[in-house]
Protein backbone atom coordinates (compact mmCIF):
# COMPACT_ATOMS: atom_id res chain seq x y z
CA UNK A 1 0.00 0.00 0.00
CA UNK A 2 2.84 2.40 0.87
CA UNK A 3 4.53 1.68 -2.49
CA UNK A 4 1.23 2.33 -4.27
CA UNK A 5 0.89 5.73 -2.56
CA UNK A 6 4.46 6.64 -3.52
CA UNK A 7 3.81 5.76 -7.18
CA UNK A 8 0.56 7.76 -7.08
CA UNK A 9 2.34 10.85 -5.68
CA UNK A 10 5.11 10.50 -8.25
CA UNK A 11 2.65 10.42 -11.14
CA UNK A 12 0.67 13.32 -9.66
CA UNK A 13 3.84 15.45 -9.52
CA UNK A 14 4.71 14.64 -13.13
CA UNK A 15 1.16 15.36 -14.31
CA UNK A 16 1.29 18.74 -12.55
CA UNK A 17 4.61 19.39 -14.25
CA UNK A 18 3.19 18.44 -17.66
CA UNK A 19 0.26 20.84 -17.30
CA UNK A 20 2.64 23.61 -16.22
CA UNK A 21 5.00 23.05 -19.14
CA UNK A 22 2.17 23.14 -21.69
CA UNK A 23 0.94 26.47 -20.34
CA UNK A 24 4.36 28.12 -19.98
CA UNK A 25 5.70 26.80 -23.28
CA UNK A 26 2.74 28.28 -25.15
CA UNK A 27 2.97 31.54 -23.21
CA UNK A 28 6.76 31.83 -23.58
CA UNK A 29 6.99 31.11 -27.30
CA UNK A 30 4.00 33.35 -28.06
CA UNK A 31 5.26 36.25 -25.92
CA UNK A 32 8.83 35.84 -27.14
CA UNK A 33 7.78 36.18 -30.77
CA UNK A 34 5.39 39.06 -29.99
CA UNK A 35 7.79 41.27 -27.99
CA UNK A 36 10.89 40.24 -29.95
CA UNK A 37 12.81 38.84 -26.96
CA UNK A 38 15.18 35.92 -27.50
CA UNK A 39 15.45 35.51 -23.73
CA UNK A 40 11.70 34.93 -23.44
CA UNK A 41 11.77 32.72 -26.53
CA UNK A 42 14.56 30.67 -24.92
CA UNK A 43 12.47 30.36 -21.77
CA UNK A 44 9.50 29.18 -23.82
CA UNK A 45 11.60 26.72 -25.83
CA UNK A 46 13.04 25.35 -22.59
CA UNK A 47 9.49 24.80 -21.32
CA UNK A 48 8.53 23.17 -24.63
CA UNK A 49 11.49 20.80 -24.35
CA UNK A 50 10.55 20.07 -20.74
CA UNK A 51 7.02 19.23 -21.87
CA UNK A 52 8.25 16.36 -24.03
CA UNK A 53 10.64 15.10 -21.38
CA UNK A 54 8.02 15.32 -18.63
CA UNK A 55 5.65 13.25 -20.73
CA UNK A 56 8.40 10.71 -21.23
CA UNK A 57 9.19 10.76 -17.49
CA UNK A 58 5.52 10.16 -16.72
CA UNK A 59 5.52 7.11 -18.98
CA UNK A 60 8.77 5.96 -17.39
CA UNK A 61 7.23 6.28 -13.92
CA UNK A 62 4.51 3.91 -15.12
CA UNK A 63 7.04 1.46 -16.59
CA UNK A 64 9.37 1.22 -13.58
CA UNK A 65 6.45 0.34 -11.31
CA UNK A 66 5.67 -2.73 -13.44
CA UNK A 67 7.05 -6.14 -12.45
CA UNK A 68 9.49 -7.99 -14.67
CA UNK A 69 7.98 -9.84 -17.63
CA UNK A 70 9.12 -12.15 -20.44
CA UNK A 71 10.48 -9.26 -22.52
CA UNK A 72 12.25 -7.36 -19.69
CA UNK A 73 13.19 -10.18 -17.36
CA UNK A 74 15.22 -7.91 -15.04
CA UNK A 75 12.41 -5.36 -14.79
CA UNK A 76 12.24 -1.78 -16.07
CA UNK A 77 14.40 0.04 -13.50
CA UNK A 78 17.23 0.57 -16.01
CA UNK A 79 15.00 2.82 -18.13
CA UNK A 80 14.89 5.54 -15.47
CA UNK A 81 18.57 6.62 -15.53
CA UNK A 82 18.59 6.25 -19.32
CA UNK A 83 15.70 8.73 -19.63
CA UNK A 84 17.45 11.08 -17.18
CA UNK A 85 20.60 10.97 -19.34
CA UNK A 86 18.59 11.83 -22.46
CA UNK A 87 16.86 14.60 -20.50
CA UNK A 88 20.16 16.04 -19.31
CA UNK A 89 21.67 15.94 -22.81
CA UNK A 90 18.71 17.78 -24.34
CA UNK A 91 18.81 20.49 -21.65
CA UNK A 92 22.56 20.89 -22.16
CA UNK A 93 22.14 21.16 -25.94
CA UNK A 94 19.45 23.82 -25.43
CA UNK A 95 21.82 25.81 -23.21
CA UNK A 96 24.63 25.59 -25.78
CA UNK A 97 22.31 26.69 -28.59
CA UNK A 98 21.09 29.63 -26.49
CA UNK A 99 24.67 30.67 -25.72
CA UNK A 100 25.62 30.71 -29.40
CA UNK A 101 22.45 32.63 -30.26
CA UNK A 102 23.09 35.23 -27.55
CA UNK A 103 26.71 35.78 -28.59
CA UNK A 104 25.71 36.13 -32.24
CA UNK A 105 23.06 38.74 -31.36
CA UNK A 106 25.60 40.73 -29.34
CA UNK A 107 28.04 40.69 -32.25
CA UNK A 108 25.26 41.89 -34.59
CA UNK A 109 24.46 44.89 -32.39
CA UNK A 110 21.65 43.54 -30.17
CA UNK A 111 17.93 44.22 -30.64
CA UNK A 112 15.07 46.09 -28.97
CA UNK A 113 12.11 44.53 -27.16
CA UNK A 114 8.56 45.55 -26.15
CA UNK A 115 9.28 46.09 -22.48
CA UNK A 116 5.81 46.38 -20.92
CA UNK A 117 4.57 42.99 -22.13
CA UNK A 118 7.91 41.33 -21.40
CA UNK A 119 7.77 42.23 -17.70
CA UNK A 120 4.26 40.74 -17.38
CA UNK A 121 5.50 37.46 -18.82
CA UNK A 122 8.63 37.42 -16.62
CA UNK A 123 6.60 37.87 -13.41
CA UNK A 124 4.02 35.19 -14.29
CA UNK A 125 6.64 32.71 -15.46
CA UNK A 126 8.92 33.20 -12.43
CA UNK A 127 6.10 32.64 -9.93
CA UNK A 128 4.77 29.54 -11.73
CA UNK A 129 8.21 27.94 -12.19
CA UNK A 130 9.29 28.28 -8.58
CA UNK A 131 5.86 27.16 -7.29
CA UNK A 132 6.09 23.91 -9.30
CA UNK A 133 9.78 23.49 -8.38
CA UNK A 134 9.11 23.63 -4.63
CA UNK A 135 6.07 21.34 -4.98
CA UNK A 136 8.05 18.73 -6.93
CA UNK A 137 11.05 18.99 -4.60
CA UNK A 138 8.81 18.21 -1.62
CA UNK A 139 7.20 15.23 -3.38
CA UNK A 140 10.58 13.93 -4.64
CA UNK A 141 11.95 13.89 -1.10
CA UNK A 142 8.84 12.28 0.37
CA UNK A 143 8.75 9.41 -2.17
CA UNK A 144 12.50 9.31 -2.97
CA UNK A 145 11.87 9.65 -6.72
CA UNK A 146 14.84 10.44 -8.98
CA UNK A 147 12.45 11.07 -11.89
CA UNK A 148 10.59 13.81 -10.01
CA UNK A 149 13.85 15.20 -8.63
CA UNK A 150 15.36 15.56 -12.11
CA UNK A 151 12.12 17.09 -13.37
CA UNK A 152 12.18 19.58 -10.49
CA UNK A 153 15.70 20.60 -11.54
CA UNK A 154 14.30 21.56 -14.94
CA UNK A 155 11.79 23.81 -13.20
CA UNK A 156 14.57 25.32 -11.12
CA UNK A 157 16.53 26.13 -14.29
CA UNK A 158 13.40 27.55 -15.91
CA UNK A 159 12.63 29.57 -12.78
CA UNK A 160 16.16 30.99 -12.68
CA UNK A 161 15.86 31.89 -16.37
CA UNK A 162 12.57 33.68 -15.78
CA UNK A 163 13.79 35.48 -12.66
CA UNK A 164 16.95 36.65 -14.41
CA UNK A 165 14.88 37.83 -17.38
CA UNK A 166 12.73 39.84 -14.95
CA UNK A 167 15.82 41.39 -13.36
CA UNK A 168 17.19 42.21 -16.81
CA UNK A 169 14.04 44.01 -17.85
CA UNK A 170 14.09 46.01 -14.62
CA UNK A 171 17.67 46.98 -15.53
CA UNK A 172 16.37 48.22 -18.89
CA UNK A 173 13.87 50.49 -17.09
CA UNK A 174 16.66 51.83 -14.86
CA UNK A 175 18.85 52.49 -17.93
CA UNK A 176 16.01 54.46 -19.52
CA UNK A 177 15.64 56.67 -16.43
CA UNK A 178 19.39 57.23 -16.19
CA UNK A 179 19.74 58.15 -19.84
CA UNK A 180 21.61 55.04 -21.00
CA UNK A 181 18.91 53.68 -23.26
CA UNK A 182 21.44 53.05 -26.05
CA UNK A 183 22.59 49.97 -24.15
CA UNK A 184 19.11 48.45 -23.86
CA UNK A 185 19.47 46.52 -27.12
CA UNK A 186 22.26 44.45 -25.55
CA UNK A 187 20.45 43.50 -22.34
CA UNK A 188 18.38 40.67 -23.87
CA UNK A 189 21.27 38.83 -25.65
CA UNK A 190 23.55 39.31 -22.62
CA UNK A 191 20.82 37.74 -20.47
CA UNK A 192 20.48 34.83 -22.87
CA UNK A 193 24.23 34.13 -22.91
CA UNK A 194 24.68 34.45 -19.15
CA UNK A 195 21.66 32.32 -18.31
CA UNK A 196 22.69 29.63 -20.79
CA UNK A 197 26.08 29.29 -19.07
CA UNK A 198 24.54 29.27 -15.57
CA UNK A 199 21.76 26.81 -16.49
CA UNK A 200 24.22 24.29 -17.99
CA UNK A 201 25.53 23.41 -14.51
CA UNK A 202 22.40 21.45 -13.54
CA UNK A 203 22.19 19.14 -16.59
CA UNK A 204 25.90 18.39 -16.22
CA UNK A 205 25.25 17.22 -12.64
CA UNK A 206 22.29 15.12 -13.80
CA UNK A 207 24.41 13.53 -16.53
CA UNK A 208 27.30 12.74 -14.22
CA UNK A 209 25.07 11.03 -11.66
CA UNK A 210 22.88 9.06 -14.06
CA UNK A 211 25.65 8.04 -16.46
CA UNK A 212 27.23 6.18 -13.54
CA UNK A 213 24.05 4.15 -13.20
CA UNK A 214 23.71 3.54 -16.95
CA UNK A 215 27.33 2.29 -17.00
CA UNK A 216 26.68 0.16 -13.86
CA UNK A 217 29.38 1.90 -11.81
CA UNK A 218 29.25 0.71 -8.19
CA UNK A 219 27.81 3.44 -5.95
CA UNK A 220 30.49 4.91 -3.69
CA UNK A 221 28.29 5.84 -0.75
CA UNK A 222 27.12 4.73 2.70
CA UNK A 223 24.93 1.98 1.19
CA UNK A 224 27.94 0.42 -0.54
CA UNK A 225 29.95 0.54 2.70
CA UNK A 226 27.09 -1.02 4.65
CA UNK A 227 26.80 -3.87 2.13
CA UNK A 228 30.57 -4.50 2.41
CA UNK A 229 30.43 -4.58 6.23
CA UNK A 230 27.43 -6.93 6.39
CA UNK A 231 28.91 -9.49 3.98
CA UNK A 232 32.33 -9.35 5.64
CA UNK A 233 30.78 -9.90 9.07
CA UNK A 234 28.72 -12.87 7.84
CA UNK A 235 31.85 -14.33 6.23
CA UNK A 236 33.67 -14.34 9.56
CA UNK A 237 30.65 -15.48 11.57
CA UNK A 238 29.69 -18.41 9.32
CA UNK A 239 33.19 -19.27 8.09
CA UNK A 240 32.94 -18.74 4.35
CA UNK A 241 36.00 -20.18 2.63
CA UNK A 242 35.93 -17.12 0.35
CA UNK A 243 33.46 -14.80 -1.32
CA UNK A 244 32.99 -12.06 -3.91
CA UNK A 245 30.16 -9.65 -4.43
CA UNK A 246 29.05 -7.24 -7.16
CA UNK A 247 26.91 -4.21 -6.47
CA UNK A 248 25.21 -1.65 -8.73
CA UNK A 249 22.34 0.83 -8.63
CA UNK A 250 20.03 1.28 -11.61
CA UNK A 251 17.36 3.90 -11.14
CA UNK A 252 15.46 3.03 -7.99
CA UNK A 253 16.65 -0.59 -7.95
CA UNK A 254 19.84 -2.03 -6.45
CA UNK A 255 21.40 -5.16 -7.92
CA UNK A 256 23.46 -7.27 -5.54
CA UNK A 257 25.16 -10.53 -6.46
CA UNK A 258 27.01 -12.50 -3.77
CA UNK A 259 29.11 -15.58 -4.59
CA UNK A 260 30.20 -17.68 -1.63
CA UNK A 261 32.86 -20.41 -1.73
CA UNK A 262 32.03 -23.39 0.54
CA UNK A 263 33.92 -26.69 0.56
CA UNK A 264 32.14 -28.63 3.30
CA UNK A 265 29.11 -30.11 1.53
CA UNK A 266 27.77 -31.79 4.65
CA UNK A 267 27.74 -28.50 6.58
CA UNK A 268 26.35 -26.28 3.83
CA UNK A 269 22.92 -27.84 3.37
CA UNK A 270 20.19 -26.19 1.34
CA UNK A 271 18.49 -25.01 4.54
CA UNK A 272 21.71 -23.39 5.77
CA UNK A 273 22.20 -21.64 2.43
CA UNK A 274 18.65 -20.29 2.53
CA UNK A 275 19.28 -19.17 6.11
CA UNK A 276 22.26 -17.06 4.96
CA UNK A 277 20.15 -15.56 2.16
CA UNK A 278 17.45 -14.60 4.64
CA UNK A 279 19.98 -12.99 7.00
CA UNK A 280 21.43 -10.97 4.12
CA UNK A 281 17.99 -9.81 3.10
CA UNK A 282 16.98 -8.86 6.64
CA UNK A 283 20.23 -6.94 7.18
CA UNK A 284 20.06 -4.99 3.92
CA UNK A 285 16.38 -4.51 3.09
CA UNK A 286 16.07 -1.22 5.01
CA UNK A 287 18.88 0.36 2.98
CA UNK A 288 18.34 -1.32 -0.36
CA UNK A 289 14.54 -1.47 -0.55
CA UNK A 290 13.62 -2.83 -3.98
CA UNK A 291 16.65 -5.06 -4.60
CA UNK A 292 17.56 -7.75 -7.10
CA UNK A 293 19.41 -10.09 -4.75
CA UNK A 294 21.28 -13.15 -5.99
CA UNK A 295 23.23 -15.35 -3.55
CA UNK A 296 25.05 -18.38 -4.96
CA UNK A 297 27.12 -21.06 -3.24
CA UNK A 298 29.87 -22.95 -5.02
CA UNK A 299 32.62 -25.39 -4.20
CA UNK A 300 34.90 -24.18 -7.03
CA UNK A 301 36.87 -20.93 -6.96
CA UNK A 302 36.42 -20.44 -10.72
CA UNK A 303 32.75 -19.48 -10.13
CA UNK A 304 33.52 -16.67 -7.70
Amino acid sequence: MAISRKISKERLALKLSLVGTVMLASLGIGYGLYVGSNAILLDGMFSFLSMGMTGLSLYTAYLVSKPDDRQFQFGYAHIEPLINVVNGLLILMTCLFALLSGVQTIVNGGHDIVLEHAIVYAVVSTVCCFAIYFTETYIARSVESELVRVDSQEWLVDGILSAAILVGFIVVIIFDHLGYSQWNAYVDPILVSTLAIAASVLPIKVLRRNLREVLLVAPQDSVQRHVDRVIERLSRQYHFDDYTHHFAKTGRQYDLEVNILVKNDAYWTTKRQDYIRQILWDELVDDLGDTWLSVTFTGQERWL
